[in-house]
């Protein structure tokens, strides 16, 4: 989890925005792209194929 700057925090602020949305929204896309980063295996990789 990435933890918020202070200038983070301080825009966030600026544009009206819940920070407690927003570290929601960003919790979601940090595991999003988790998963997009995780490599399939040969086999997995040989079944997606057929």
């Amino acid at each position: 989890m990435m933890k918020p700057t202070l200038e983070l925090q301080e825009i966030v602020s600026a544009l009206g925005i819940d920070p407690f949305r927003f570290l929601a929204w960003q919790e979601k896309e940090l595991a999003d792209t988790e998963i997009t980063k995780i490599p399939a295996d040969d086999d997995h990789r040989d079944a997606l194929a057929v």
